[in-house]
Protein backbone atom coordinates (compact mmCIF):
# COMPACT_ATOMS: atom_id res chain seq x y z
CA UNK A 1 0.00 0.00 0.00
CA UNK A 2 1.25 3.57 -0.55
CA UNK A 3 1.49 6.17 1.93
CA UNK A 4 -1.96 7.68 0.85
CA UNK A 5 -3.77 4.49 1.00
CA UNK A 6 -2.53 3.83 4.56
CA UNK A 7 -3.00 7.40 5.63
CA UNK A 8 -6.94 6.97 4.19
CA UNK A 9 -7.68 3.77 5.70
CA UNK A 10 -6.23 4.69 9.16
CA UNK A 11 -8.62 7.94 8.85
CA UNK A 12 -11.39 5.48 7.81
CA UNK A 13 -11.37 3.42 10.83
CA UNK A 14 -10.83 6.45 13.25
CA UNK A 15 -13.40 8.92 11.54
CA UNK A 16 -10.55 11.55 11.18
CA UNK A 17 -10.91 14.27 8.73
CA UNK A 18 -8.07 15.99 6.55
CA UNK A 19 -7.38 18.32 9.07
CA UNK A 20 -7.66 16.40 12.10
CA UNK A 21 -5.17 13.71 11.03
CA UNK A 22 -2.93 16.79 9.36
CA UNK A 23 -2.64 18.31 13.17
CA UNK A 24 -1.75 14.97 14.51
CA UNK A 25 0.88 14.17 12.43
CA UNK A 26 2.59 17.70 11.97
CA UNK A 27 1.61 18.25 8.16
CA UNK A 28 0.06 20.83 6.36
CA UNK A 29 -3.56 20.17 4.70
CA UNK A 30 -1.70 20.38 1.39
CA UNK A 31 0.99 18.15 1.98
CA UNK A 32 -1.56 15.09 3.34
CA UNK A 33 -3.26 16.09 0.71
CA UNK A 34 -0.93 15.31 -1.95
CA UNK A 35 0.28 12.24 0.09
CA UNK A 36 -3.29 10.82 -0.21
CA UNK A 37 -2.89 11.14 -3.73
CA UNK A 38 -0.33 8.79 -4.10
CA UNK A 39 1.35 9.93 -7.56
CA UNK A 40 2.80 13.06 -8.76
CA UNK A 41 0.42 15.07 -10.59
CA UNK A 42 -0.47 14.23 -13.85
CA UNK A 43 2.15 10.82 -13.18
CA UNK A 44 2.59 7.51 -12.76
CA UNK A 45 5.11 8.09 -10.57
CA UNK A 46 4.29 7.59 -6.71
CA UNK A 47 4.91 10.39 -4.35
CA UNK A 48 8.01 10.94 -2.75
CA UNK A 49 7.26 11.21 1.07
CA UNK A 50 9.57 12.71 3.24
CA UNK A 51 11.21 10.82 6.49
CA UNK A 52 9.84 13.99 8.68
CA UNK A 53 6.49 13.33 7.29
CA UNK A 54 6.68 9.64 7.74
CA UNK A 55 7.67 10.61 11.37
CA UNK A 56 4.52 12.73 12.04
CA UNK A 57 2.67 9.70 9.79
CA UNK A 58 3.58 6.49 12.77
CA UNK A 59 2.91 9.13 15.55
CA UNK A 60 -0.50 9.93 14.60
CA UNK A 61 -1.11 6.36 13.53
CA UNK A 62 0.57 5.52 17.32
CA UNK A 63 3.39 3.15 15.72
CA UNK A 64 6.68 2.84 15.61
CA UNK A 65 8.21 4.47 12.59
CA UNK A 66 10.25 0.93 11.09
CA UNK A 67 6.44 -0.86 11.11
CA UNK A 68 4.80 2.49 8.99
CA UNK A 69 8.38 1.67 6.56
CA UNK A 70 7.78 -1.74 6.29
CA UNK A 71 4.46 -1.36 4.65
CA UNK A 72 5.39 0.82 1.76
CA UNK A 73 6.02 -0.46 -1.72
CA UNK A 74 9.49 -0.65 -3.00
CA UNK A 75 8.82 1.89 -5.26
CA UNK A 76 7.64 4.45 -2.85
CA UNK A 77 10.79 6.94 -2.32
CA UNK A 78 11.66 8.19 0.83
CA UNK A 79 13.67 11.47 1.03
CA UNK A 80 15.65 11.73 3.73
CA UNK A 81 17.22 15.57 4.34
CA UNK A 82 20.55 15.77 6.38
CA UNK A 83 21.35 19.39 7.31
CA UNK A 84 23.98 20.44 8.72
CA UNK A 85 24.85 21.80 11.93
CA UNK A 86 26.48 24.70 10.72
CA UNK A 87 23.45 25.42 8.41
CA UNK A 88 21.28 25.83 10.97
CA UNK A 89 20.58 29.44 12.35
CA UNK A 90 20.15 28.86 15.93
CA UNK A 91 24.41 27.03 15.42
CA UNK A 92 25.92 29.81 14.42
Amino acid sequence: MYIGDIIKEYRSQHNLSLEEFANAAHLTLPELTALEANFEKDSTTPITVAMRQLRGIAQAMNIALPILMSQLPSDQEVAVNVIADSDQPHMK
